[in-house]
C-alpha cells in the first residue's frame, strides 16, 4: 500500500445519472451489511472527498486509516488494505496504477445480493429504487 494515496473519481455517468449518491442513504441501508461498515465508511468519505474535489485528492494512507477507526497500519494485511481491496471486489472502486478511483454512486444491488439481506432491507431497497424508478420518469 502506498503512503501517500491518490483517489480520484470513477467515472461511470449511467450510475451516476440513474444511481444513488454514496453519501446517501441507500448505501447506508442496503450496502452496509454487504460491504460492511469500515468499507462503506470509506466509501462515504473517499466518495464526498472526491465529489468535493473532482480532480482527486491525495489522502495520508495512515491519517485515513485512524479516521475510519482502522488503527495505523497500512500493509497489504491491515484493516485499510482489507478495506480498500474490499472496495475494489465489490466493484466500488478500482485501481488506476497507485491511484484509487472511487464510485460518487452505487447502482442498486442485484437481486441475488438481496437474498442475503433481511425483508426489511429488502422492502427499503424496493421502495428507494421504485423512487428512482419515477424520478427517472418525469
Amino acid at each position: 500500500m502506498p503512503v501517500l494515496l491518490g483517489v480520484r473519481r470513477l467515472v461511470d455517468p449511467v450510475v451516476e445519472q440513474h444511481g444513488f449518491p454514496v453519501h446517501g442513504p441507500y448505501v447506508e441501508t442496503v450496502l452496509l451489511p454487504i460491504l460492511g461498515p469500515s468499507a462503506t465508511w470509506c466509501l462515504r468519505r473517499l466518495g464526498a472527498w472526491v465529489t468535493a474535489m473532482p480532480m482527486g485528492v491525495t489522502v495520508e494512507l495512515v491519517e485515513l486509516a485512524g479516521d475510519l477507526g482502522l488503527g495505523r497500519g497500512t500493509g497489504r494485511h491491515s484493516p485499510i488494505g482489507r478495506t480498500l481491496n474490499r472496495l475494489c471486489r465489490f466493484g466500488m472502486a478500482t485501481w488506476l496504477g497507485r491511484d484509487l478511483a472511487v464510485r460518487t454512486a452505487v447502482a442498486p444491488v442485484a437481486e441475488r445480493q438481496l437474498g442475503r439481506l433481511s425483508p426489511r432491507i429488502v422492502a427499503a431497497h424496493r421502495s428507494m429504487v421504485a423512487s428512482l424508478d419515477r424520478k427517472s420518469v418525469v
